[in-house]
C-alpha cells in the first residue's frame, strides 16, 4: 500500500516519534541537499530538497525514491546559515510517496567530514 501526503510536513508528522536529537527545520534557510552519484570517473549531484536536520539524521525531498537501508553519499549545503559544506555518508531508514514525481526520505547519517551540527547551539551573527 503507498501512502500519498499533501507536503512533507505532513508526511512528518505521520512517523513516529523516535528521535534521539533535535531536529532543526532548513526549509527557509537556503540550505541545499545534493546526493552524489558516481559513474566512472565523474561524479553527479542530484538535487532533493532538505526539509530538516539532527545530529543522527536527515529528512529530504527527493525525485528518485532511494533504496530502502541503501547506502548513499551526500552534499550538505550550509553555507547560508552557517558558512559550512559537508559530506555525509548516509543510511536511507524509510522512504514515503509524497506525489506521483517525488518521496520524502527519512535517513541516518552514518559518517561525515567533520563535526557541524553543534554550531546550531550557537547563535548566528
Amino acid at each position: 500500500m503507498v501512502y500519498r501526503f499533501k507536503s512533507p510536513a505532513e508526511a512528518i508528522a505521520q512517523s513516529s516519534e523516535r528521535r534521539r536529537h533535535k531536529r532543526f527545520d532548513l526549509v527557509s534557510t537556503g540550505s541545499k541537499l545534493g546526493r552524489i552519484e558516481r559513474g566512472g570517473p565523474s561524479l553527479a549531484l542530484q538535487d532533493c530538497e532538505l526539509v530538516n536536520l539532527s545530529f543522527g539524521g536527515m529528512c529530504f525531498c527527493s525525485t528518485e525514491e532511494l533504496e530502502l537501508e541503501g547506502q548513499y553519499d551526500f552534499l550538505i549545503d550550509l553555507r547560508a546559515p552557517l558558512k559550512e559544506l559537508i559530506f555525509a555518508r548516509s543510511n536511507i531508514r524509510w522512504v514515503r510517496s509524497f506525489d506521483l514525481h517525488r518521496w520524502i526520505i527519512g535517513a541516518a547519517i552514518l559518517e561525515s567530514n567533520k563535526a557541524w551540527l553543534g554550531v546550531f547551539d550557537s547563535p548566528v551573527h
